[in-house]
């Protein structure tokens, strides 16, 4: 008897540890799982934080940040020249293609007016990129690599990568700028 004891023992200690070990890998928010951390390129990036944007009384996705060094300083994340990446998901029923150009623009407009002329060609193949609806539970992933650029990828489908780190700080100063979609999505993208 004591030997079944100590082997349900064995196994209940066991099976702790991976539920431990599971919860300590990933974060959940509003019902989305987000891990921990992401390996792109071969670099290991941390989840930094997690924010809601809402829209009036919608909720339209969870934004997710990832770097391989974590801050809390909105301008070191728009500057900094390291691997990082954006994950928008998405829990509003459907966001139209016309939407979302909208709202790169306006957040271009509101964030990066100085660079915007210079940047405007790659504005608009960034914009290119978006030409069906995004619906709940899609993804928009943003990645930035050193040397690279900026890849944008829509619902799994890769839709090309952008040059230049000008372009990255522009695009990242949308959600990180002075005047970011909402003050929470911001905040809590930077882990506040």
């Amino acid at each position: 008897m004591k030997k079944y004891h100590l082997i349900l023992v064995g196994v209940s200690a066991l099976i702790l540890s991976f539920v431990i070990a599971g919860s300590s890998f990933a974060r959940e928010y509003k019902g989305v799982t987000f891990p921990d951390t992401e390996t792109i390129g071969g670099t290991t990036c941390k989840l930094n934080g997690i924010g809601l944007r809402k829209k009036l009384v919608i909720n339209v996705y969870l934004g997710a940040v990832y770097l391989e060094k974590t801050t809390n300083s909105a301008e070191e994340i728009i500057s900094s020249d390291q691997t990082k990446r954006v994950v928008l998901h998405f829990i509003y029923n459907n966001v139209g293609p016309n939407d979302l150009v909208k709202a790169w623009n306006e957040g271009f407009e509101k964030n990066a007016s100085a660079q915007k002329a210079a940047l405007q060609d790659r504005i608009n193949t960034f914009n290119g990129f978006f030409t069906e609806p995004v619906k709940s539970g899609e993804k928009i992933i943003i990645t930035y690599i050193p040397g690279q650029g900026t890849e944008v990828s829509v619902k799994g489908k890769v839709k090309g990568i952008i040059q230049g780190k000008d372009f990255m700080e522009g695009l990242f100063s949308v959600w990180f700028g002075k005047n970011p979609p909402s003050d929470n999505l911001k905040k809590g993208m930077l882990g506040s």
